[in-house]
């Protein structure tokens, strides 16, 4: 055999060598067994899929999440007689009495809510128009009076109901419209960290706009019940001011203490609360 031919047939060893291992390697990656004993070139096992993400949690029931309208009730005119608290006693809700302090059993029927669980109230008279044909009666704080009398009033009225979380306004439709007369009525209420609410007797009051100023937690009542309007329209303010806390998921209603006026409120409260109303603390709703 001839040197030349020697090494051509070396070559072609070497390149069918090269194609058995090549082909035998492809083999191994397609993942069959190498039929030469040794893998090179054996593919990766696939990785395993990445497990599915957790679902969602459901959306919560709305029926479970959703708030149900706020009433707040404020009762104002108390302390003449027992009658009338006896009687918000025996509704057992979390009403508010507004306490008159000059009344003759003021402090009786101030102690007597708040052992009910009400909040109490101190019922401020001021002046309304029409006066003096319209008399803001005992203890009523007047135009008349030097600016710098009324602080002082206010601060006995104060003194006269222990416990009360606030005060109200009685009347007052003059007064309210006067803003450094409001100023001087509302600063010991500021000093104490009472709340205000602005009865809006006058639809020009600044009482709530001047509480606020003061740094006062301040409410403005949606409904007012007035008795001398008759049976008829204190039904209306009744059902009105439920509507307004249905629209706006609250509301305030101020009513008089007067027989006819209690009775209609029994008589609301249960509907009210039928209907899926909550009654709550006046003070709850103050900002």
């Amino acid at each position: 055999m001839t040197a030349g031919v020697g090494k051509a047939l070396a070559v072609l060893i070497v390149v069918l060598g090269v194609a058995v291992v090549g082909l035998d390697q492809w083999q191994v990656r397609e993942g069959h067994r190498s039929l030469l004993g040794f893998e090179l070139l054996r593919r990766a096992p696939a990785a395993a899929p990445s497990p599915p993400p957790p679902p969602l949690p459901a959306p919560a029931s709305s029926s479970l999440t959703e708030t149900p309208p706020r009433l707040a009730l404020v009762v104002v005119g108390l302390g003449a007689n027992r009658d009338a608290v006896l009687q918000l006693r025996a509704l057992g809700r979390p009403l508010a009495a507004a306490v008159r302090p000059e009344l003759p059993e003021a402090t009786w029927v101030a102690g007597e809510a708040r052992r009910a669980g009400m909040e109490v109230l101190v019922d401020l008279s001021l002046e309304p128009y029409r006066h003096p044909g319209v008399d803001p009666g005992p203890g009523g704080l007047t135009m008349a009076m030097p600016v710098e009398d009324l602080g002082p009033r206010v601060v006995s009225q104060l003194q006269k109901v222990p416990g009360a979380v606030g005060a109200i306004h009685h009347l007052g439709s003059r007064m309210t419209e006067d803003r450094t007369r409001m100023r001087a009525v509302l600063a010991p209420l500021a000093e104490r960290r009472l709340l205000y609410v602005d009865t809006l007797t006058s639809n020009l009051s600044v009482a709530h706009d001047e509480a606020r100023r003061l740094g006062i937690r301040a409410l403005r009542r949606q409904a007012i019940v007035d008795p001398a309007a008759g049976e008829g329209a204190q039904r209306a303010a009744l059902e009105g001011g439920a509507a307004v806390a249905r629209r706006r998921g609250e509301a305030l209603i101020v009513a008089s203490a007067d027989p006819v006026t209690l009775r209609l409120l029994r008589d609301a409260v249960t509907g009210w609360e039928a209907a899926g109303l909550r009654l709550v603390p006046v003070s709850s709703l103050a900002p």
